[in-house]
């Protein structure tokens, strides 16, 4: 092991261990994010052969202590992260994009300590900041293309964000941390490290709530409650290792904005604060949409060291449960009560399973029969005349429901490693080979509510009067690896293969009887690299790996027909690049060539306006040519002083889209061959400045973002954006015998209140959030 006192980049260019031995991970800087100046990189093992950045303490610091895990990575290079505000606040809204990949997209892996989140995307997954505190972070370790093999996802065509629980401390520590600020931002933190309570046995316990208006309006209020706890043991030869957390979060959403509406009002998002008794208009009101989801997690690991054999083996379990919420300004008619007779779904009489959805009922007679709109009526301005008032009868009352969409996930899984290294005197070879199973349930209910008086408010019956449908889901997954590297004094090279193989299933219980499932193998996928050191801290490395997406399990909506011609969707991608580094200065520079094939789109039969709430559009899905993206990332630090370090990194991306080869097609599936992959800028650029003395810190960093489409036919652009993030505190240490530190810090986010466009969802786009000032105190006994 070389350990030497380097000053800690913003921009820290390190290999994480995936698990306890990831592959090349031999070769990773680690940095202690709880030390007193984070000021020592340790490098042990063998060089790895891809590009990885890893989150630095002084990322973490310059986030509130509210913020999301999500939030943290926004500066490393190549990365671009959406959120509604400083606190990451809203699931609709929140999306990571590397590379021209997507988390949302399912394009972009994430997993916790080395295990799968079960993906990101808004309908059922859950996103990291659903696992594990800010407060409890140790580093996101993010590989932004070839990444290790024994990764356990199956997202990851584009990268892979690796979030890492803090480990356990030696000594016994009580700390209690509250932090207010702007839009009501409220949270009340807690942690207990136990100390050793038994033979090389330590544990933490931590828990927290948080709260948080929305800031466009504060009309709306988010809040979370987290618990969490870890525990690690050394018993030797065997190391054992466990993580449980649970999140409750009730979140509410923003609306997207077209090109047009941010001009004339850039801090308007389209969600009303006050009630109007109008159903159209409260389709829109704040408070009706929202996501609510319940996640339960947790895992046991054992570390076996038996010499020059490894194993590791790890389970996990996963629950989540959850709503999401919209207003649909009508009631629909699934009820032929009859013409003229009081319509059973406004009457309260009863559940219906399934079936036509039918008409819509906008307004209703004193006695509950749909209220006629009146011919050649002139409605209100910008409101259809089914929807307006004045057209209809000053007797009738207007109707509308809340549509609750449910989602239940249970997911077990388990993954065994094992890593063989041998010195064979004239080169040190290491084998490594894994297998990781996981079974997922999965149940998706929607089911729609009469706002009780649409006249009033949104609260809802708690009976709903329709069930459109219900489905379950399943999945089985099986994943094998097997890597060698052999290093030959200063060069190493290694090589791997890996394949899924996976059976999902679909079966529905109301709404349609169709039971499906599909059964499919990726191919064998390669991987391998090479890293040679020719001089001391000087590393040129260059890697090669297929990657692979499963398919999306709305797939088992279609028929067979549909589903037999749908191919997985597959990356090719390339990668290599330098890095030096020594005692003050380090360096890195990587170029790529990625060429995503396969791409798998909804290409709907007709178009309609409006929110489809019904989910009525009939369509299909193809495999539509892809994405080929290249590009450079570079990134640079310099420890000044002993206090004062900077830090920078730059990024290029052309990331665009790849057509079917037939013009006509293309055409009508919308696609524009060379256009740039819309919410993914050309050009990033970060500078951060960290001071830190006995006492008194303060940190600045500045992100420049360029202009990108915030649609995929290229037409409309978001415009350039500059956002500063500074931080300033103090840590008077042990102020008396019983307080071990004490610090208060300052955030401010969005420091010059830019106005910009955040997150694009391929036709219009989230506001940016303005300023935002945080203030944190923590104290530890």
């Amino acid at each position: 092991m070389k350990k030497f006192n380097a000053g800690v980049a913003a921009i820290a260019i390190i290999a994480s261990a995936q698990n306890a031995f990831a592959a090349d991970a031999p070769a990773a800087a680690s940095v202690d994010a709880d030390s007193a100046d984070a000021a020592d990189i340790v490098i042990t093992g063998a060089p790895i052969t891809y590009a990885q950045s890893d989150v630095t303490p002084q990322m973490i610091e310059r986030q509130a202590t509210i913020a999301s895990v999500n939030t943290v990575i926004s500066e490393l290079p190549g990365v671009f992260v959406s959120e509604a505000d400083a606190f990451g606040s809203a699931d609709w809204v929140t999306n990571i994009t590397i590379r021209g990949f997507s988390t949302n997209d399912g394009h972009v892996g994430t997993t916790i300590d080395g295990l799968p989140n079960g993906g990101s995307g808004y309908g059922g997954g859950s996103k990291a900041n659903r696992y594990l505190d800010v407060q409890n972070l140790q580093t996101v370790a993010v590989s932004q293309g070839t990444a290790d093999i024994a990764s356990r996802t199956n997202e990851s065509l584009g990268g892979t964000l690796d979030y890492q629980t803090s480990d356990p401390k030696q000594d016994r520590r009580y700390r209690f941390s509250l932090a207010g600020g702007d839009f009501g931002g409220r949270k009340i933190y807690a942690l207990i490290d136990t100390g050793e309570i038994a033979p090389g046995t330590f544990a933490w316990i931590s828990a927290s709530t948080s709260h948080v208006k929305d800031w466009v309006a504060q009309s709306d209020t988010t809040s979370r409650d987290h618990v969490a706890a870890k525990l690690t043991s050394d018993l030797g030869k065997v190391n054992l290792s466990g993580y449980v957390s649970f999140d409750d979060a009730n979140e509410g959403e923003y609306g997207s904005v077209s090109l047009t509406n941010f001009k004339q009002n850039p801090d308007f998002d389209g969600l009303t604060a006050n009630w109007t008794g109008i159903p159209y208009i409260d389709q829109n009101f704040r408070s009706g949409s929202r996501a609510l989801r319940k996640n339960l997690f947790g895992y046991l690991r054992a570390n076996a060291d038996l010499g020059e054999v490894k194993l590791v083996a790890s389970a996990y379990g996963h629950k989540m449960s959850g709503r999401g919420d919209w207003l649909p300004p009508y009631l629909v008619d699934i009820t032929n009560d009859g013409a003229g007779n009081p319509n059973s779904e406004f009457n309260r009489s009863g559940t219906v399973f399934g079936g036509s959805t039918g008409n819509k009922i906008f307004f209703v007679t004193p006695t509950g029969a749909t209220a006629p709109t009146i011919a050649g009526c002139v409605p209100a301005a910008g409101i259809p005349a089914d929807y307006a008032p004045n057209c209809h009868d000053a007797n009738a009352t207007p109707v509308m429901s809340y549509r609750h969409t449910h989602y239940k996930n249970r997911r077990l899984g388990a993954v065994l490693d094992v890593n063989w290294e041998h010195d064979f005197g004239a080169f040190q070879n290491l084998l490594r080979a894994g297998l990781w199973y996981e079974n997922g349930k999965s149940n998706v209910v929607r089911d729609w509510h009469k706002v009780t008086d649409a006249r009033v408010s949104y609260q809802f019956d708690a009976v709903p009067y329709y069930v459109q449908y219900d489905r379950d889901y399943g999945i089985n997954e099986l994943v094998y690896y097997a890597d060698n590297s052999v290093t030959f004094g200063d060069l190493t090279a290694r090589a791997g293969l890996k394949q899924y193989r996976i059976r999902q299933d679909r079966s529905g219980n109301v709404g349609d009887a169709l039971a499906t499932e599909m059964n499919y193998n990726s191919k064998v996928l390669f991987s391998g690299g090479v890293n040679y050191r020719p001089l001391p801290g000087l590393e040129v490395f260059a890697g090669y790996a297929q990657n692979f997406a499963a398919l999306r399990r709305s797939l088992l909506d279609e028929t067979e027909n549909v589903r037999r011609e749908i191919k997985p969707e597959t990356a090719d991608s390339i990668e290599g690049g330098v890095r030096y580094s020594n005692s003050r200065f380090m360096v890195s520079a990587t170029v790529y060539d990625i060429k995503f094939n396969n791409r798998v789109i909804f290409v709907p039969s007709n178009f309609v306006t409006g929110i489809d709430y019904l989910s009525e559009v009939d369509g299909i899905y193809l495999n539509v040519g892809g994405v080929k993206s290249t590009g450079i990332e570079l990134a640079a630090g310099y420890r000044i002083t002993p206090e004062l370090q900077l830090s920078t990194s730059y990024s290029y991306n052309r990331a665009k889209y790849l057509g079917t080869g037939d013009a006509a097609k293309d055409a009508a599936l919308d696609i524009v061959p060379g256009v740039q992959v819309y919410n993914t800028p050309k050009h990033m650029l970060v500078g951060a400045l960290d001071w830190k003395g006995d006492i008194f810190k303060a940190g600045i960093s500045s992100k420049y973002v360029s202009s990108r489409f915030i649609d995929r036919q290229g037409v409309d652009p978001s415009g350039s954006f500059v956002l500063t993030n500074a931080y300033v505190g103090v840590e008077l240490g042990e102020v008396v015998p019983q307080l071990k530190n004490l610090d208060l810090s300052v955030t401010v986010n969005n420091l010059t209140n830019e106005r910009y466009l955040a997150g694009a969802d391929g036709g219009s786009a989230f506001l940016g959030s303005p300023r935002t000032v945080m203030a944190s105190l923590t104290l530890d006994f």
